[in-house]
């Protein structure tokens, strides 16, 4: 069963062999966003795993902040664990994530350790 989606998404510049935390800017409209993209896991027992984490899961999961600079200061828009193929309106913006798995050695380290995150972000009126 695909999901009809209600904005057309363009790709996010995520890396994730570059690891997390992460952040990246990206350009809609006529204004700059930065997404931080961090991993919180509780559970010790996965990180000792040698396997990409599926997120969310107990224990474990992906939390995206966007932020604005503004003249009077940073604005910060939305903060929100992620959770796949749920699409998430933060002001202007729609996001989108289609796969959060990470592997514990790309916590706070780069790495082709088979990593993914993909997500995509639309306007949703100009800013």
């Amino acid at each position: 069963m695909s999901t009809v989606l209600k904005y057309p998404y363009l790709r996010l510049p995520i890396d994730a062999d570059r690891g997390f935390p992460q952040a990246v800017r990206i350009s809609l409209g006529e204004r700059i966003y930065v997404l931080s993209i961090y991993a919180n896991v509780t559970d010790e027992d996965l990180l000792e795993q040698d396997a990409v984490l599926t997120l969310p899961q107990q224990g474990a999961f992906l939390v995206m902040e966007i932020s604005t600079d503004e003249v009077d200061g940073t604005r910060i828009l939305f903060r929100r664990k992620l959770v796949p193929d749920v699409e998430y309106e933060a002001h202007e913006l729609a996001m989108v994530f289609t796969e959060l798995a990470i592997h514990p050695l790309n916590l706070n380290a780069p790495g082709a350790y088979r990593s993914s995150v993909v997500g995509g972000a639309a306007l949703r009126w100009a800013s």
